[in-house]
């Protein structure tokens, strides 16, 4: 696979962009063959997330059929990495294989060459990147037969227009590190963990866009149980892989060395393994220093700007550097007393602060001049379980008694965009049920209230608005809400 992977725009969305038209016929191979065959688009869907009775009410097989034991072994099936500093490397090695299993198809079908193309849905040079392409969405191919690429639900063909803190962005490509903090709370990566379905932080990049797409486009894109049967799940993916490599390839990034990282998730538990190109080849296990660049799973793309926040001249869009993140420190101002729990109405959380080191904090947000010290506040939502699939909650500071949150965009903190809630909460699952959890940037608000005088050091306030996958007799619960100072020095110019 010597090629660059696309724009699928580039071809266009239809039956005349070769990709997808091959695409198709591949993907219409590999949905007929049974799910014991690791090369079938049922096996490759299930390595991302497996539940046998999700999976039968959904009559994706059969109650009598013979689940081959390598998906509910711990083996193969259940692997996708969500919350932990894995997200990125275990999904750009699963679309390596993936990309490699439907190319070898593709050669066999047809004689040509393919390579997995992006769905680059935060273009603004194109008007409709937030469509989902055309070959998606059309009920039959060229040839008026069913087209597979539309035969798996969707709620929606494209990403609909939303408020401003619920929308797909590029504000988690300003982080300039990939782990921040004793274990990786902040920064662009996740959580630090070992293998981990699901861990317990988000990164930047898979808060927003990852779990806004999945969230968007809905139906199985917004079930991690599954996603992954889904064809306009890798173009997804492949986007959110590019929207990496852009990072990593940008001046002022830094990635982390972590040996833990670089060789993980082993030796102790479960390492990634998939599936070669062809039943000839065989499975393939790998770590996350496989991933990156001159590694056997990195993959090139055509453009790394455009929808990236690159700019022409390589800059990337970038909060103030903050030193070497093992200099930088993470502390905890304030931390909520007691659980919250959403239902259908607004619920707030008090946090108290100490008021010295808050107004130390805040005094810090400001600072500008080489060698100096400069701080970010952070709130972070933690342990968030619920019984939807996919959520949503809006998140406001110091809104006024008795307010409309709609009527104070000036208080948005910004959503918490929960995909595969439901999974971290299940008490069989392999964190026991801990939950999920994400940090925001509050930065540049706080900045704002404290100049409105709407900041008071000693007390936070923080409301958390309803908008989709909770309900007053099946609420969500977030345990702990807590605000952090990171702070760090400003580099002096290099000569």
């Amino acid at each position: 696979m010597a090629n660059e992977r696309v724009d699928v725009a580039a071809g266009g969305g239809g039956w005349d962009n070769p990709l997808l038209r091959n695409y198709a016929l591949a993907m219409r191979a590999l949905d007929a063959l049974p799910i014991s065959d690791q090369h079938s688009w049922k096996y490759l869907g299930a390595m991302h997330g497996f539940d046998v009775d999700i999976w039968t009410q959904s009559a994706l097989i059969d109650a009598g059929t013979a689940v081959p034991p390598s998906l509910t072994d711990d083996t193969f099936g259940d692997q996708c990495q969500h919350s932990t500093w894995y997200f990125l490397p275990w999904h750009r090695g699963y679309l390596f294989a993936f990309e490699a299993i439907v190319a070898a198809k593709v050669k066999e079908l047809t004689g040509d060459d393919w390579v997995l193309p992006y769905w680059n849905y935060l273009d603004a040079t194109n008007a409709a990147a937030r469509t989902v392409p055309v070959a998606f969405t059309a009920a039959t191919l060229w040839d008026g037969t069913p087209n597979p690429l539309a035969r798996y639900p969707r709620a929606r063909s494209a990403l609909p227009p939303v408020p401003p803190q619920r929308d797909i962005s590029l504000e988690g490509m300003k982080e300039n590190d990939f782990s921040v903090g004793a274990d990786g709370t902040l920064g662009l990566g996740g959580g630090t963990t070992g293998f981990a379905h699901f861990g317990e932080m988000a990164g930047e990049i898979e808060a927003n866009p990852h779990n806004v797409v999945h969230g968007m486009i809905g139906g199985y894109m917004g079930n991690p149980y599954l996603a992954g049967l889904d064809p306009l799940f890798w173009l997804h993916h492949c986007n959110i892989d590019r929207l990496w490599e852009a990072w990593m390839m940008t001046p002022g990034k830094t990635m982390t060395h972590e040996g833990d990282w670089l060789d993980g998730p082993g030796p102790i538990g479960r390492t990634f393994v998939m599936p070669g190109a062809t039943p000839a080849d065989a499975p393939f296990h790998y770590t996350a220093r496989d991933t990156l660049k001159h590694g056997r799973l990195h993959r090139d793309y055509d453009d790394l700007r455009k929808g990236t926040g690159v700019s022409g001249g390589g800059a990337l869009i970038a909060h103030t550097a903050m030193g070497a993140p093992e200099l930088q420190r993470v502390e905890l101002l304030g931390v909520s007393a007691d659980p919250v729990h959403v239902g259908s109405i607004p619920a707030a959380a008090s946090i108290a602060l100490e008021p010295v080191a808050a107004n130390v904090a805040i005094q810090m947000m400001g600072a500008s001049a080489p060698g100096s010290t400069i701080a970010r506040l952070y709130l972070a939502l933690e342990s968030i379980r619920g019984n939807a699939p996919y959520a949503t909650v809006d998140v406001y500071l110091n809104l006024p008694d008795g307010a409309a949150p709609d009527t104070h965009a000036d208080h948005v903190a910004g959503s918490l965009h929960l995909f595969g809630l439901d999974r971290a909460s299940r008490p069989d699952g392999g964190h026991g049920g801990n939950g999920l959890g994400q940090t925001l940037d509050i930065t540049d608000l706080a900045d704002q209230l404290v100049k409105a005088g709407d900041f008071d050091p000693a007390h936070l306030r923080v409301t958390l608005v309803p908008v989709e996958g909770s309900s007053e007799t099946d609420p969500i619960t977030v345990a702990r809400v807590s605000l952090l100072k990171r702070t760090g020095t400003i580099a002096q110019p290099s000569d």
